[in-house]
């Protein structure tokens, strides 16, 4: 997804993905009050447990789910490339980069001067299978 504002463009990882991890985050959140409901209803020992396991998978799930699928991005502020992966943050000059290639898991690979890459998350395969028309809008912006 694309988002314009002033001289900045922003990538980010596909709404069509994020509504469907948002269908299993919801489904989980209700797998995990179904679990406290059955405990308060017959107060056993077993159940608070089931419940509180249930619990902590959808703190995971969660965490798992802001950093993957909320954190990443692409952002183009006048002469600045930032590229905010789930693990790590990268600002590339645009005049730096000389390239933008399809790559490995479906991440797009940001080809610099020297030689080194950057791998995009946000942007690819992994955001719901439109990875040419993404790289293309970012080709188009970065003017290569």
């Amino acid at each position: 997804m694309r988002e314009q504002g002033g001289d900045a463009a922003v990538w980010r990882v596909h709404p069509r993905l994020m509504v469907w991890a948002g269908v299993f985050w919801g489904l989980a959140v209700l797998a995990v009050l179904g679990a406290w409901t059955a405990w308060s209803v017959d107060q056993v020992g077993q159940k608070a447990v089931q419940a509180a396991v249930a619990t902590a998978l959808v703190a995971a799930v969660s965490l798992v789910w802001g950093l993957v699928l909320l954190r990443p991005r692409v952002e183009l502020c006048g002469e600045t490339l930032v590229i905010v992966n789930p693990l790590a943050t990268y600002r590339l000059r645009r005049e730096d980069v000389v390239a933008v290639t399809d790559g490995l898991h479906g991440a797009a690979v940001f080809h610099r001067k020297d030689g080194f890459t950057t791998r995009a998350v946000a942007l690819g395969e992994a955001s719901a299978g439109i990875r040419n028309e993404r790289l293309s809008e970012v080709r188009a912006a970065l003017g290569l």
